[in-house]
């Protein structure tokens, strides 16, 4: 029996992994985004090559916008650096909430230019909101996940 159940919890165990280089979520004071509060993540890439980047909002039903545009750059040793804008939408044009859960809701986002290159070794990830109004109320964690592409 156990030389069913060993291999069983290994496969289990893989499986429920993300396969992501990269994860974290940063906590905004009194859920309040300023246009000048830049979010950065500092992250060791272990291999150079092609990554899918992902920002991910969690923000309360409290929102008052249907979108929220935001800018996304690196700084590494590459010469070449990632800058985007993306456009996250948070509500349909009737109010309906779009992403996952409750009161607090959970949006994930491409950026437009995935696949991006990015280099072995130490990047940061600067993350601002790009919208016209100064603060953005409501807004809990701005989060940032790195997949790696695989062949």
């Amino acid at each position: 029996m156990k030389k069913f159940i060993i291999p069983l919890f290994v496969l289990f165990n893989i499986a429920c992994h993300s396969p992501a280089v990269f994860e974290k979520y940063e906590k905004l004071p009194e859920e309040n985004w300023n246009r000048y509060n830049a979010i950065e993540f500092n992250t060791h890439i272990p291999d150079s090559g092609l990554y899918n980047v992902t920002l991910s909002i969690r923000h309360t039903t409290d929102f008052e916008m249907a979108n929220l545009w935001c800018f996304i750059s690196t700084r590494s040793h590459a010469a070449q650096q990632l800058k985007d804008t993306v456009n996250i939408k948070i509500a349909e044009p009737d109010g309906r909430w779009l992403g996952k859960g409750g009161s607090i809701k959970t949006i994930e986002q491409s950026i437009r230019r995935n696949p991006v290159s990015l280099p072995r070794g130490n990047v940061r990830f600067r993350i601002e909101q790009g919208m016209r109004i100064e603060d953005m109320k409501g807004i809990k964690n701005v989060g940032i996940r790195i997949e790696k592409i695989t062949d």
